[in-house]
């Protein structure tokens, strides 16, 4: 079963359920494939603290040239990103600015760092919309990182799911597939509008609003309940509607 991970360098959230998939798909024969996703053009750089605007800017020159790595080679696409994330967390780490060096992080996932030019090719952008507009046709509109696509009949859209780093490691993150962690959008209610349903072991416990998920997590309740499992995938969501 194939799924799509769109992922912003930027974000953290991304980069811990990375790890997550990256352990249970082997396991659970998914084949997964690394989308683009740009946090500042969805959102744009008007209004942004200057610490986020700068980080923005940088992981988007990142994005450019995860976009041209899937035109001509979708597979080095995670190379480049575990490569981006690993120079991320040593700049951190040294108080340096995160995604500097592209062309090293091309050179380490051993790939051609002449890929590094397109991090300035404003071209790549519609590309990279394009791969947005993709998640958002199933997650639901300006959905942020992480997000999902799983690839079933008709195609579920994950927020998520947000792991810690608690969670990984192949037995936890086994349990954490099969038992269903993850968020699922829903077909609009007149009280409610689209929702997503954070799940937590083999029945959903409570909803959560995807904005809410990302700022203040507020749990609101649901008027009616459905769940199913994802096919062979064993995850659990649910869905309200």
């Amino acid at each position: 079963m194939r799924v799509d991970l769109f992922v912003d360098p930027a974000c953290m959230w991304s980069w811990l359920t990375s790890r997550w998939l990256v352990e249970v798909a082997p396991q659970r024969g998914l084949q997964v494939r690394w989308r683009s996703y740009s946090l500042l053009l969805r959102d744009g750089p008007e209004g942004l603290e200057d610490w986020k605007a700068a980080l923005w800017r940088a992981s988007h020159r990142a994005v450019r040239v995860m976009q041209a790595l899937h035109a001509d080679d979708p597979d080095g696409v995670r190379g480049f990103y575990e490569a981006l994330a690993t120079q991320a967390v040593a700049a951190y780490n040294a108080g340096r600015p995160p995604f500097q060096d592209l062309q090293g992080a091309l050179a380490a996932a051993g790939l051609a760092p002449t890929y590094a030019a397109a991090a300035d090719d404003a071209a790549w952008d519609e590309p990279i919309r394009r791969s947005m507009a993709e998640a958002f046709a199933v997650v639901g509109q300006g959905v942020g990182t992480p997000a999902l696509v799983v690839h079933l009949d008709p195609p579920v859209g994950l927020l998520g799911p947000l792991v810690s780093g608690a969670t990984l490691g192949r037995r936890s993150g086994l349990r954490h597939h099969a038992g269903g962690a993850g968020a699922v959008t829903s077909p609009a209610t007149p009280a409610h509008g689209p929702g997503v349903a954070v799940v937590m072991g083999k029945e959903p416990s409570r909803i959560w609003w995807p904005w809410s998920v990302m700022a203040a997590a507020w749990p609101v309740a649901a008027d009616r309940w459905s769940h199913d499992r994802l096919g062979s995938s064993g995850l659990c969501v649910a869905t309200y509607g």
